[in-house]
């Protein structure tokens, strides 16, 4: 299991300043379009105060040629119709409403902007400025959404390769070890006269190396096997309690008699499952496992055996090395460990748990983890189908 080497560097400030040069842009283009749209809406509205201007030298051109001519004179009645067909944003006010209206001649009225067309412009300048803003905000979301799923895409990416190096470096090491160990211990048996009990003594210390080097390969080729679909299980009805008992004494011999300090909590009742006992047995010695490499003595590991409606639930906790928060949902992963590859003491991997995973998940179950935090140990819940007992069909 490794910790990643923190992030925020060099693409993380890239990612930053872009939002922020994408986000300044944005507002600098809003901006241009309030100020347009208020040019705009001024232009507009000098157009329309223009009007005012037009209606009352028409009204003043046709009066005085009245005059010139002299013929009678418009009614204001007329006049007011006049002003009112060829320039209708424009009304006829008894008293001026703005010190813009313009007076008619005669006294008859002043001319003004009807308030309907000034509301209409600002109603548009406002729906032009929601619609650049709207726009602009939608952009601002789809470009920064584009640009978190690369960064996220990204991130993945180095994690993987991260996770790949160790990978290659811990498989180095667990096999250099094994190796070096078994040629030392063959040039001893060669080379030196030694008794019968030293000779015992380092037939078992191989047998442990070549153990080692054994549940590596197999560790290996499983995981190939699951990548490329080709893990096969052999189904079959199987009871817990006495296999699950077998499972954890054997690998109790194998770490060394009580170096698991291990204790069994199962329940009285027979929980039958459909499993392969091989594949299953795997997911058990690893967190086994785990749990003896991640803890320093003396170690406390609990196994427990237990139904939850159509449930079966296995826990292995421990009071070893624990995980934090935000290793929780990669622990899972290929290739991950915590701590770092080049200082860590704790021989593995990254397989284990991946395969734990993989061999439960095609089992139809599910297999979680909980930390209260670093230190505190950690508990491993696998769930699988529970089956009702062969007899009762």
């Amino acid at each position: 299991m490794t910790n990643r080497v923190p992030t925020f560097s060099l693409q993380r400030i890239i990612f930053l300043v872009v939002s922020l040069v994408l986000c300044v842009q944005v507002g600098w283009w809003i901006n241009v379009q309030i100020r347009e749209s208020g040019r705009l809406l001024q232009a507009r509205t000098q157009a329309l105060k223009a009007n005012c201007a037009q209606a009352w030298q028409m009204d003043s051109l046709n009066l005085l040629s009245s005059i010139h001519t002299r013929s009678d004179p418009a009614s204001l009645e007329q006049r007011r119709q006049a002003i009112r067909q060829n320039f209708p944003h424009v009304a006829v006010v008894p008293a001026p409403l703005s010190r813009d209206d313009l007076a008619l001649l005669n006294g008859a009225g002043y001319l003004t902007l009807r308030p309907e067309p000034m509301i209409e412009l600002e109603n548009q300048r406002w729906h032009s400025v929601f619609r650049a803003a709207t726009e602009g905000a939608f952009m601002v979301v789809a470009v920064l959404s584009g640009f978190v799923l690369l960064y996220r895409k990204l991130e993945q990416e180095l994690d993987l390769k991260l996770r790949q190096r160790n990978f290659t470096s811990a498989v180095t090491h667990e096999l250099k070890t094994p190796i070096a160990s078994l040629k030392v211990w063959t040039e001893t048996l060669f080379t030196r006269s030694l008794p019968d009990e030293q000779k015992e003594r380092i037939h078992g210390l191989m047998e442990k190396d070549l153990d080692r080097l054994q549940e590596l390969v197999g560790n290996l080729l499983d995981v190939a096997r699951a990548e490329s679909g080709s893990l096969v299980l052999h189904l079959a009805p199987l009871e817990l309690g006495p296999w699950l008992h077998s499972v954890c004494d054997n690998m109790d011999q194998r770490l060394g008699p009580g170096a698991l300090g291990l204790k069994l909590e199962f329940s009285p009742e027979p929980f039958w499952v459909s499993a392969d006992p091989k594949a299953l047995a795997t997911v058990v010695e690893n967190l086994l496992s785990n749990a003896c490499k991640y803890a320093t003595e003396p170690r406390e590991t609990t196994v427990t055996l237990d139904g939850d409606g159509d449930d079966v639930f296995i826990v292995v906790s421990d009071q070893g090395q624990g995980l934090s928060h935000k290793d929780l949902p990669r622990v899972f992963h290929r290739f991950f460990r915590v701590g770092d590859e080049l200082t860590r003491q704790v021989a593995g991997t990254g397989l284990g748990l991946f395969l734990v995973k993989e061999i439960v998940t095609r089992h139809r179950g599910k297999v979680d983890v909980a930390s209260r935090g670093p230190g505190l140990g950690c508990a491993f819940t696998v769930r699988l189908p529970r089956l009702p007992r062969p007899e009762d069909g």
